[in-house]
């Protein structure tokens, strides 16, 4: 006697739902790494500015245990003197978004950031936020390992 498509159908669809999902392509483990800034850009009253060729610069890895280190500068502008911050912290990973929380009150740790599939098999952090008046636009990449 065959089982009734009725009865099988159940454990069919369950197994098929199970395979789906073991394949998250964003899983933590991925986007474990160092990434650097290969954009950055501020706008405010003044206009726009290439924070990357002003000479700033922004780094920071993720590890497996969802903690960070890292470090971001960014130079003096008019009265407003250089910046620097350890990005020594923790990271959190919500669906396609990624969060930082640090000790330093930066940016970064006030930012929501989208991961973008890059080249390579590699993954991007995509952040942009209005900070005092200021819009930041933060582009982070995953650096290859050798």
């Amino acid at each position: 006697m065959r089982p009734s498509l009725i009865k099988i159908a159940p454990i069919l669809f369950g197994t098929v739902a199970m395979l789906a999902c073991g394949s998250d392509s964003t899983a933590p483990s991925v986007l474990v790494g160092s990434y650097n800034a290969i954009e950055f850009t501020t706008t405010g009253s003044s206009g726009q500015t290439n924070q990357l060729l002003a000479g700033s610069t922004l780094n920071i890895s993720l590890a497996a245990n969802h903690t960070t280190s890292g470090h971001l500068h960014v130079v003096a502008s008019g009265s407003t003197p250089a910046f620097d911050a350890d990005l020594a912290g923790t990271w959190a990973q919500s669906g396609s978004s990624v969060t930082f929380s640090q000790p330093t009150d930066t940016f970064v740790r006030n930012m929501t950031f989208a991961v973008v599939a890059a080249s390579n098999s590699l993954w991007e952090l995509d952040g942009d936020g209005t900070f005092s008046g200021t819009a930041v636009h933060v582009t982070l990449r995953q650096q290859t390992t050798l």
